[in-house]
């Protein structure tokens, strides 16, 4: 997905109507790797950034978000939906997953580790997860609680009744209530 996408435009017209400058980033997920996706927002958020920054990110956004933090240093952090996309989350990994992300993306996932960066984040955050996706997605639903848990300064949110649909009325509500 990319922000211009309809799950995303009630999240861009509420920033605004709030006074933020919102600026989505493209992303290029085909043939690409979530370390390469993060190298390229690097850059994006440099050309782009303000004197008060802001990053939210949702499912592979929120990975992309959590990889750079610390290095890019926004004033908060927004993971929505943490995917489970780091090497703790590959042990007992289906095979028809591990074919529908490819080798490479497998492979990728190894350079990464959930709880090192969790330790070691020194951005505020928030991160959210719906109820629902959490039963339906378990690795999910562990990542963002040990995220949570091993970060100096963040606070969770589990939002009632929702899916892995950042469009989901929950979704929207929890997201209005923790940004404002």
């Amino acid at each position: 997905m990319q922000t211009t996408d309809k799950p995303f435009v009630w999240l861009i017209h509420f920033l605004n109507s709030k006074g933020f400058k919102v600026v989505g980033v493209p992303v290029k997920w085909k043939r690409s790797t979530l370390t390469k996706n993060a190298e390229d927002f690097k850059k994006f958020f440099n050309i782009n950034k303000g004197k008060i920054n802001y990053v939210l990110g949702f499912s592979y956004g929120a990975v992309i978000n959590l990889i750079t933090a610390n290095e890019l240093k926004p004033n908060k952090i927004f993971l929505c939906s943490l995917s489970p996309d780091f090497k703790e989350d590959n042990k007992d990994i289906k095979n028809w997953i591990k074919n529908y992300l490819g080798k490479n993306r497998m492979e990728d996932t190894q350079t990464r580790s959930g709880i090192k960066m969790a330790k070691e984040l020194s951005v505020p955050s928030v991160v959210f997860y719906g109820e629902k996706e959490g039963k339906q997605y378990p690795k999910l639903k562990n990542r963002s609680e040990e995220t949570v848990k091993l970060a100096k300064s963040s606070k969770l949110v589990i939002v009632k009744n929702a899916p892995h649909k950042i469009d989901h009325f929950s979704y929207i509500e929890a997201i209005k209530k923790n940004i404002s």
